[in-house]
This record gives C-alpha cells, sequence and structure tokens, in this order.
C-alpha cells in the first residue's frame, strides 16, 4: 500500500519538468518591450518638461519687460527719468533689448534684471498707438549658452495694455 501512495503523486509530477527555456525567453522578451516602451515614455516627458521650462522662462521675461516699461511711463510722468534712450516708451516704439552693451545698467542685473550678458534668448517690444504693448521672446538658436531640448520653436509673443 504504501508503495500505490508513492507511485501516484510522483508519476503526477513527472508530467510537470518546469518551465522551458522557450517560456523563459518569451517572458523576457515581453518584460524588455515593456522596459523600452516606459523608457522611451520618459524620455518624451524629459523633452516635453525642457519645453515647458523654455517657454515658462520666455514667458516670464516678457512680463519682467513690460512691467519695466510701465515703471519708466510712471517715472517720466513723475519727471523722475529724463533718459529714455534705453526703454522708449512712447507709442510707435520698437525696441530691440541688447544682451551688452550701453544699456547694460538698465536692462542688466543692476536695473530691471532682464537680460544678462550671453542671453539664451532675444528680446524685443513694440508699443503701438493705442498703448498695446508686444514683445517678443525668441530662443537662441547659435552661441554656447542655449537652452536644453527642442527650444526652438518654442517662441513667446507677450501682449499687455498700458495706460
Amino acid at each position: 500500500m504504501s508503495g500505490a501512495a508513492m507511485t501516484g503523486p510522483a508519476g503526477k509530477r513527472r508530467g510537470e519538468r518546469g518551465v522551458s527555456l522557450i517560456e523563459v525567453l518569451v517572458a523576457f522578451f515581453i518584460l524588455f518591450v515593456v522596459t523600452l516602451a516606459v523608457l522611451q515614455m520618459l524620455s518624451m516627458a524629459y523633452l516635453v518638461n525642457l519645453g515647458s521650462l523654455t517657454r515658462t522662462d520666455l514667458t516670464y521675461r516678457a512680463q519682467r519687460v513690460v512691467e519695466t516699461i510701465r515703471l519708466q511711463r510712471y517715472r517720466i510722468f513723475l519727471g523722475q527719468a529724463t533718459d529714455n534712450t534705453c526703454c522708449p516708451v512712447a507709442t510707435g516704439s520698437t525696441m530691440t533689448i541688447p544682451s551688452a552693451g550701453t544699456c547694460d545698467a538698465f536692462w542688466g542685473p543692476d536695473g530691471a534684471n532682464v537680460m544678462e550678458t550671453n542671453a539664451r534668448f532675444a528680446l524685443s517690444y513694440t508699443i503701438d498707438t493705442a498703448g498695446k504693448v508686444t514683445v517678443n521672446a525668441v530662443p537662441r538658436t547659435t552661441g554656447a549658452n542655449l537652452y536644453l531640448g527642442p527650444a526652438a520653436n518654442k517662441a513667446v509673443v507677450y501682449v499687455a495694455q498700458i495706460q
């Protein structure tokens, strides 16, 4: 009887010999494909975040240009600002803000803190006859100090109404 008890379960186990090499390779291939998909998704998310960082930085710079123009107009109204060459605020004015030069004291870190030397972007603004300010902020595509990622098409046009 003990011999019959031993042959019963042992006979069932003989058919189960474990996992074959083919099954292991198929499972490994499925895991590999899923891992590649996740890594691709992470790299795309990283590139999208770099583009968003660029757009946010350019929008922030454009807002600071508009606030500087508002402040300059108010200072001219009060008679505190007499030199208007670095920040013309009359209607119909157009200005490309230099990244270096004579207007460093006004637009640079000592003044409005909008531009710095070797900036990664170019800023310009236009004031139309209705008092609408349009600021264009565009990433530079040449030079040593550039935005990371696909930032060349992340230009910002910021429009504000000033009184």
